[in-house]
């Protein structure tokens, strides 16, 4: 493609539910108009899913088609013709296309893993092994992703890890701890691999002075949101609010003190990212991309997954340094202006749209 000609893009995702990868494309759109790039966004979700109206508001084009019947098939791939770069930002997209593939593999074909899951049952190998003679790169967002990868065997196709990236919020919209409670915030998916739980578990450990020194925030929404909320009121002594779903990320970082991940499995986390571009320390479980962002006593700390005395230490120590908050927390700000912007991001996708 032409280094100069103008290109249109389209990025499918499976829903506009919140979610990181969710709102790292809308971002992502917004960067590139800046990039002088048409994108736009198709979700096989719903009309009603949550950041619909982010599209809307931010002004990018949205189409939403839900359903596997014959007359939607057909207009997805009447929408998909119009583009020049085909941007598939999940598996069960790709899965969804692909019986599509064989009929835009004039496209440019973009395959983003947001996640590291391997993949491994049958249903996704047979997925893969089609899909792999028409996708022309596929992309990562850690190193562990691209990793369990090789299990599909894309021998011939150019695999590339390139970092999500995040908007940095002015200094302005950062704000400090001023009081003496440690206000840690949990943000995503309430589902079983996201380990809530054990944030939970390891507060109650704590003592009641202690738990008196914290409160906990809780953000999003999911499946066991009745369970978590159960085990807060029989178990947990500190001030626990369940927040709901939150669209807005000035409503979230501004008012924690620290992220908390528990999850047993993370990509490149672009809720760790938003919470370090806030100025925000991290509280995370060493696996996949965690090790990436979080850097021991420079930009919050590590405990391996489920490992709940661990997590009520680090806590502890949380409350113990106060001072530990505001230092890592301009370091991982730093950290992230350095080597997560949006813009490198985006400049790294058009390199690979308009590559030979």
């Amino acid at each position: 493609m032409s280094s100069t000609a103008k290109l249109s893009v389209v990025h499918i995702v499976s829903s506009l539910n919140v979610g990181g990868a969710e709102r790292f494309v809308i971002d992502l759109c917004q960067e590139q108009l800046a990039q002088h790039i048409t994108p736009a966004i198709l979700s096989f979700g719903s009309v009603q899913d949550t950041l619909v109206d982010v599209c809307d508001t931010k002004q990018i084009p949205l189409t939403v088609i839900k359903g596997k019947s014959w007359q939607e098939q057909k207009r997805r791939l009447a929408l998909l013709s119009g583009f020049d770069v085909i941007h598939i930002h999940s598996p069960a997209v790709l899965k969804s296309l692909v019986f599509h593939l064989f009929f835009l593999r004039h496209k440019r074909l973009i395959y983003t893993r947001h996640g590291a899951l391997l993949l491994d049952k049958l249903h996704w190998v047979i997925v893969h092994r089609i899909a792999r003679h028409f996708i022309n790169y596929v992309t990562f967002v850690s190193a562990e992703a691209k990793q369990n990868f090789g299990y599909h065997a894309w021998h011939n196709v150019p695999h590339l890890v390139i970092d999500n990236g995040v908007v940095l919020p002015l200094a302005n919209e950062v704000f400090s701890n001023n009081n003496s409670i440690l206000k840690l915030g949990s943000v995503g998916r309430m589902v079983g691999l996201k380990g809530q739980i054990s944030l939970l578990k390891a507060v109650a450990q704590l003592s009641k002075t202690r738990q008196q020194q914290v409160e906990l925030h809780f953000f999003g929404d999911g499946e066991l949101r009745v369970e978590l909320e159960t085990y807060a009121e029989q178990h947990v002594k500190a001030k626990t609010v369940f927040h709901g779903v939150e669209i807005n990320r000035e409503n979230i970082y501004p008012h924690i003190d620290a992220l908390v991940v528990t999850s047993s499995t993370e990509g490149l986390s672009m809720v760790i990212l938003e919470a370090m571009a806030y100025g925000k320390p991290v509280i995370a479980t060493n696996v996949g991309g965690n090790p990436v962002l979080v850097k021991p006593e420079q930009t919050g700390w590590l405990y391996e997954y489920n490992d709940i005395s661990a997590l009520a230490d680090l806590i502890t120590n949380a409350i113990d340094e106060p001072q530990l908050l505001a230092k890592f927390g301009l370091q991982a700000r730093e950290w992230v202006a350095e080597y997560y912007s949006l813009e490198r991001t985006a400049t790294c996708y058009q390199e690979l749209y308009r590559a030979r």
